[in-house]
This record gives C-alpha cells, structure tokens and sequence, in this order.
C-alpha cells in the first residue's frame, strides 16, 4: 500500500509539478512565430552575446549592454537560438538562459540565407556602392565644370572658325584653367585615400561606444578630393544615431547600482527633460519624461507612505554575470549628445568644394544666357556639345543643389545643435540637482533605498534550473522522479 501511494503521490506530483513550470513559462515568454524565427536578430544582440561569452546568457545582462528594451532583446535571443541551434535553459522562476555555439556569426551564415544575404550586403557590396556614389558625385562636379565651360570655349570660338591661331590661343587657355588649377586643387587635399568604406558617421561605429570609437580613430583615413565635396554637399552622418541605446545602457547601469530601485531624478540626467530652471511649478512634479524608460525596461511605480514615485524594475534585477564589468559601472554622469558637425573636411577643403560649387553655377548661368540667344536656340551644335545644349536643364539643376543645399544644411545644423546643446545643458543641471540635492529628493532618496532588492544570480553557483534542451527526455524524467521521491520521503519522515 505504501508502495502505491508513493506511485500514486509522484505521478500527481510529476504532473503537477510539469503544468506548473509550462504555465510560468508561457506566461512569462510568448511563443515566436516562424515568420519571427527565419528574421535575423538585431546586430547589436550579436555582438552582446559574444562580448558576454555566450554561454547562461540571459536577456536581462544583453538588454543592459547592448542598450536595447527587453521585449526586443528576448526577441532576438529567441531567433538568435533558433538559428543557431542554441540551447535554453529555464530557472525555478522561469527565466530563460541561453547558450549558443562558439562562432555565432559562422552558425548565423550557416544556417540562415537571410542573415548571409544581409551580411554580405552590410560588409562587403554597400560600402563599396556607397564610396563609389560619393566620388561619383564628386566626379560630376569637375565634369560639369569642363563641360560647360567647353562648352561656352566652342560657341564663343564660332564652333569651327578657321583661325587657328585664335583657337589654339584660347585651348590654350582654357587648357591651362582645367588642368592647372584641377592639379592645384588635387594638391590642396594631397595626400589622401580614395578608398574609405567607414565614411564619416554613415559607418557601423557606435560614437558612444568608446572602445569601437578609438579602434575607428585608429583605421580613419582622411577622404578623397571627391569624397570631400560629398561631404560638403551632405555631410557625414547623424553622430547621434544611437542615442536612444546609449540612453538605455547608461539608465540600465545606474538601476542596477541602485538595486533595482530608483528615482525620476536619478535617470533624468539620461532622459529628454526640460530645464529644471524653466520647469516652474513642474520641477519634482511632472515625470512623464522617464516613461519610455520604464516602459523599455520592464519597471514600475510604486507610491511612498508621503506619496512620492519610486521605479521598481524587477527584470534587470536577474543576472547570470558573476564578475563585476561593465554592467554595473557608470561611464557617463549625464547623457552628452555630440554635435552635428557642417562637414568633417579641413577649412581648405570646404573653401575649395564651396569655390568649385560657385564656378560651376555660375558658368550654367552665363551659359544658359548663351544657349537662349536667338543665334544658339535655333541651332543644333555639334558632337558633345549637342548633348550639352539637350542636358542643360540637368547641368543647371546639379549646379544651383551643389549651393542651395550646403546652405540650407547649415541653417539646419545650427538650429539642431542649438537643441541638443539646450538637451545638454538641461541634462548636467539635474546632474547637478541630483548632487546638491534638497529635503524632497533626500527623502525620495531614502525611500528608494529601502524599495532596493538583491541581484538574482543564475546560472552557474545561481538559481537551479528544471529544465534544459541539452538533457534528453529520460535525464529530465529520472532528475524530477528523485525529486519527487526525496521530496515525499522528507514528508514521511515529518510523519
């Protein structure tokens, strides 16, 4: 009877034991579609996961060093495993660990079209594609310079007078013009590399990474002539472009600093507030800014015996790290948006792209003048001028971009930097606020610290896990049936 009882009680017990961890789990993580799985993860969880290691990787640890929210982070570590025929592993609690093989991107190529496809396109065809438009852009600028002004040589020597001597006095002037001061302006910008395919801001370089920035400083090579003039016409890149993961990889690391408990004031320096000097009757009051961090990370509010806001985020208080690296250190006191830089080219470079542009329109205007004359209009000049005369309109548009755009662009860039230079500024007061402090954030302060919870720790020396995609269906059966078993003899000894 005993014998049968103890069947009895460790089959319920098993069942029980296996719904329970299934309803944590699908409750906790929901199922990807196979239209999810066959996407590629986001790079930046890549290259996360292999500064981690790569082995008890748990999306809490990547959200907070890739800058990225959870709900995108696990995600992409879901996808990232079923490309990579990685193995999960989930906690009493229902976390999820990941461990994925030692060469992720040569699994991802491997196994993926989509991601090789990709890949090659990142690494190999647009950089190239996209060196070979801007010093095609630049190439078209000397070339409509010779055209037009080739052009006007032809009508004004009467497209095929006899006097050769005229002629060959103006080629020659004209010849000394072109290449002369083409060999002048090639000189200004000498020595440069022709070939850069991590031009400026447009590259793959995280300008809040520090590690990725200096390796960048190291490999930079100053651009061409005609990649110069690109860079005068359209700049080099948005420096801020990843402004948003910084945000959440500074506001990861000072929550877990502070336990997992913190206040508005705390992340303000890391969020898009306003002046606390302008703020009024706001200031300690309105905090609505902080929500899209909350939101990202998985945190929420909780009300104070003296009714103050204080951000629990219980998500990032989970770890499977054991050293103390730079997950848990603050490089930043206050988020710095960089400033847009007009063009990265030396002040002789922008002189001499901005004379090239001015040249080039004004030799479209004047010639414009000479096409419409009553002379020109009704004649069909020869050979390559004839396409000049038919192209004009396009030669003309091209001149009057090459000047309308720096300008606006420089309108633009002044009025963005204005607001990032306010953004700032509002940033280091709080920075400020924060150390000086007063009675009211003291206080918040002090209630925040009693909110603050110990790290989870997972993996291995951490939290157990019931289950794991290594253990086959026998392992996983005898491990619970001797639980269940110690567990109902433990009850037998009480009795």
């Amino acid at each position: 009877m005993l014998r049968q009882n103890r069947s009895y009680v460790q089959d319920v017990n098993y069942k029980s034991r296996n719904n329970n961890d299934l309803t944590r789990l699908f409750a906790r993580r929901k199922l990807l579609s196979e239209d999810n799985l066959a996407a590629p993860p986001d790079p930046k969880v890549i290259e996360a996961v292999q500064s981690l290691g790569g082995n008890d990787v748990l999306a809490s640890d990547v959200a907070a060093k890739a800058g990225l929210s959870l709900s995108a982070t696990q995600k992409s570590l879901s996808s990232l495993a079923s490309l990579t025929r990685g193995d999960i592993s989930v906690s009493q609690s229902g976390d999820l660990l990941y461990s994925f093989p030692t060469s992720i991107k040569a699994a991802l190529s491997s196994n993926s079209l989509r991601y090789r496809i990709t890949n090659i396109w990142l690494e190999k065809v647009w950089p190239n594609l996209f060196w070979a438009i801007r010093v095609a852009f630049g190439v078209f600028l000397f070339v409509s310079i010779a055209l037009i002004f080739s052009t006007l040589l032809f009508v004004q020597t009467g497209g095929g007078s006899d006097d050769r001597d005229e002629r060959d006095d103006r080629r020659g002037g004209g010849g000394m013009f072109r290449y002369g001061m083409g060999d002048f302006m090639f000189d200004l910008f000498y020595p440069r590399t022709f070939y850069s395919p991590y031009y400026g801001y447009y590259g793959r370089v995280d300008p809040y990474d520090r590690r990725q920035v200096l390796e960048a400083e190291q490999k930079e090579e100053r651009s061409g002539i005609f990649e110069g003039i690109y860079s005068y016409i359209f700049g080099d890149g948005d420096p801020n472009r990843n402004v948003e993961e910084a945000r959440l990889r500074e506001a990861s690391k000072v929550i877990r600093r502070n336990n997992g408990a913190v206040t508005a004031e705390q992340l303000a320096p890391f969020c898009d507030v306003d002046d606390p000097d302008e703020m009024g009757s706001k200031f300690l009051v309105e905090e609505g800014w902080i929500l899209p961090i909350v939101s990202q990370l998985g945190g929420r509010p909780e009300v104070t015996e003296d009714g103050d806001i204080i951000y629990i985020f219980d998500d990032l208080l989970v770890s499977a790290r054991d050293d103390d690296d730079d997950l848990y250190t603050n490089d930043m006191e206050y988020l710095e948006e960089k400033s847009v830089e007009f063009s990265r080219n030396p002040a002789i470079g922008n002189i001499a792209a901005a004379g090239l542009g001015v040249v080039n329109l004004g030799g479209a205007i004047y010639l414009g003048q000479v096409l419409s004359s009553p002379a020109i209009a009704s004649a069909q000049l020869a050979g390559i001028f004839g396409l000049v005369q038919a192209g004009y309109p396009l030669l003309l548009a091209y001149a009057i971009l090459c000047n309308a755009i720096p300008i606006a662009r420089y309108v633009y860039t002044e009025k963005k930097n204005a607001e990032i230079s306010a953004r700032n500024s509002a940033r280091r007061k709080w920075k400020t606020y924060l150390e000086v402090g007063g009675s009211k954030l003291k206080r918040k302060l002090s209630a925040a610290r009693n909110f603050k919870q110990k790290i989870r720790k997972l993996g291995k020396g951490g939290e157990k896990t019931v289950f794991d995609t290594r253990m086959n269906v026998e392992e996983v059966t005898q491990e619970r049936q001797r639980a269940d078993m110690k567990k109902f003899d433990e009850l037998l000894g009480d009795d």
